[in-house]
C-alpha cells in the first residue's frame, strides 16, 4: 500500500512539475505521451510560424495530401492536442500571437 501512494504521489509530482514547465516560456519543454507531432506544440511554444509550416509540410502524405489539409485535421476539435487543448486554444493560451493568427487565418 506504500508503494502505490510512493507512485501515486511521484505521478502527481511529474505531472505538477509537466504544467510549470509548459507555463514558463523562457524553459525548456518537456513532451511526454506520444510525441510523433510534437513540433507542431513545439511551434505555438516558441512562437514560430516556420517551424509550424515546416512540420505542415513534413507531415503531407502521413496526415493530408496537402498543406491546407494537415492544417485542417491538426487544427479541428478532435484533432491535434498540446496540454489537454487544441492547437488553437493552445496557442491563445500560450499567447503566441503569430502562431495562433496563421492558424486561425489559415484553417
Amino acid at each position: 500500500m506504500k508503494t502505490v501512494k510512493s507512485i501515486t504521489l511521484a505521478l502527481g509530482l511529474a505531472a505538477v512539475s509537466a504544467s510549470t514547465l509548459a507555463a514558463a516560456p523562457n524553459k525548456d519543454v518537456r513532451f511526454v505521451g506520444d510525441t510523433q507531432f510534437s513540433g507542431f506544440c513545439k511551434a505555438v511554444v516558441m512562437d514560430d510560424v516556420r517551424v509550424l509550416r515546416a512540420n505542415l509540410s513534413r507531415n503531407v502524405g502521413r496526415i493530408g495530401a496537402s498543406q491546407r489539409e494537415v492544417l485542417r485535421l491538426v487544427t479541428a476539435d478532435n484533432g491535434l492536442t498540446c496540454n489537454g487543448e487544441t492547437l488553437i486554444d493552445f496557442s491563445m493560451q500560450r499567447g503566441a500571437g503569430d502562431v495562433y493568427e496563421y492558424l486561425t487565418s489559415r484553417s
